[in-house]
């Protein structure tokens, strides 16, 4: 791994076309996310997303398990892919892999109400629907760590919830 200034010279890749893409991914609606459940086997689901400064947040029901999961174990892993149609190689498509640490917002914190706002305003009137159903549950998602795939050879470390690039992987 190299590491900061580095990885433009190593991936030849610029730091502003990498911040491009990664960029371009954290503007996606949803995200996967990934729990494992008490046999240790990982649950998924998929949930559209706002990202504030200090992280992104999922308004999703607990009658999924992974949701379920998620409220036991407060961890997850999320991943943000490029779509099918506009990637040029399949096997090289656009992703954000990241590991997150959840945090439930409760319905009377004084940023609920704003969440839901934020929600109508990039998805739509279901939010208007859904903000008072009691199986739904806001969370906070907190990035640690993860890896930002732009192609062959082209893999980034990324960290915190700005999902600073930190250095190239490569095998030097």
């Amino acid at each position: 791994m190299q590491k900061n200034a580095a990885f433009e010279k190593s991936s030849g890749m610029s730091r502003e076309k990498i911040e491009e893409a990664r960029d371009a991914l954290l503007h996606l609606r949803t995200l996967y996310i990934a729990v494992n459940n008490q046999q240790g086997s990982p649950e998924m689901g998929v949930s559209p997303f706002v990202r504030r400064d200090d992280g992104l947040y999922i308004f999703t029901s607990h009658l999924s398990q992974h949701v379920r999961d998620l409220m036991a174990q407060g961890a997850a892993t999320c991943v943000l892919c490029a779509d099918e149609a506009k990637s040029h190689n399949i096997w090289a498509r656009n992703r954000l892999k990241f590991a997150v640490d959840a945090v439930e917002i409760p319905r009377d914190d004084a940023k609920f109400g704003g969440l839901c706002d934020d929600f109508s305003e990039a998805h739509g009137p279901t939010m208007n629907l859904i903000r008072n159903f009691g199986d739904f549950h806001m969370f906070q998602l907190l990035p640690r760590d993860g890896v930002l795939v732009l192609g062959f050879a082209k893999a980034f470390i990324v960290r915190g919830s700005d999902f600073k690039i930190a250095a190239h992987i490569s095998k030097t």
